[in-house]
């Protein structure tokens, strides 16, 4: 397998985490969970991001 092969899934899951961020941001109080469960995912989301952009910016 190719790295080039990894930007479509790659780009699923950053959409994911970027979406799994907002809600666990949404809905922090409900889920009793606290603001640094909430900045990991953040975190990850733009780590996950900028991975996916170096590799769209290199293979295409």
């Amino acid at each position: 397998m190719e790295l080039s092969e990894l930007v479509k899934p790659l780009g699923i899951a950053t959409y994911a985490c970027v979406v799994l961020t907002f809600l666990v941001g949404l809905f922090r109080a409900k889920l009793k969970l606290k603001l640094a469960h909430h900045k990991r995912l953040a975190w990850l989301a733009v780590a996950l991001a900028s991975l996916h952009g170096l590799l769209v910016i290199l293979y295409y």
